[in-house]
């Protein structure tokens, strides 16, 4: 009678977790040992493909600064990075993990259009009020249907143009 239970599969943690993410999130971006070492490079850490090569097979241990280089070189949260197994290709679930960093990205593309045209906005309003206070301060009622200005200097309509038809 075999009393062994059956083992069930646990996630990575600490190390093998970070190392674990590094390798599916190096792969799924295209990325090779040496593009990886290359960004921890320029982010100012001294890494070579080996390095990376060990890291991921759990060969060398990884410092907690590694780590958050590890998730900015990638462009992921390091909390997630950290503590959360991203699925690799062959998992079932990859696919939809896949969709899910899509849904992040665009979402995080909708919030800075929404930032700039918040502040596009505000500069507009801004620039109203300065308007207003102007008309106000010379005493001219504005009237935004019939704004008339004065053309732009040199342009072809300023009549103090030099070789305009009125010299």
């Amino acid at each position: 009678m075999d009393d062994a239970k059956p083992q069930r599969w646990a996630p990575p943690e600490g190390e093998a977790l970070v190392a674990h993410n590094l390798k599916v999130l190096r792969m799924t971006a295209r990325l090779s040992q040496e593009d990886m070492a290359e960004r921890m490079r320029r982010l100012g850490f001294k890494m070579h493909q080996t390095q990376i090569a060990k890291i991921e097979n759990g060969a060398r241990s990884i410092s907690f600064n590694e780590a958050l280089g590890f998730a900015k070189a990638l462009g992921v949260p390091a909390g997630n990075f950290l503590l959360e197994a991203v699925a690799s290709r062959d998992d079932p679930h990859w696919e939809l993990q896949e969709a899910a960093f899509d849904i992040q990205k665009a979402e995080q593309e909708h919030q800075v259009a929404q930032d700039l045209a918040d502040a596009a906005k505000a500069r507009l309003e801004a620039a109203e009020a300065r308007y207003d206070e102007i008309a106000e301060r010379l005493g001219i009622e504005p009237d935004p249907g019939s704004l008339s200005f004065y053309p732009a200097p040199n342009s072809p309509e300023d009549p103090l143009r030099s070789g305009s038809a009125d010299e």
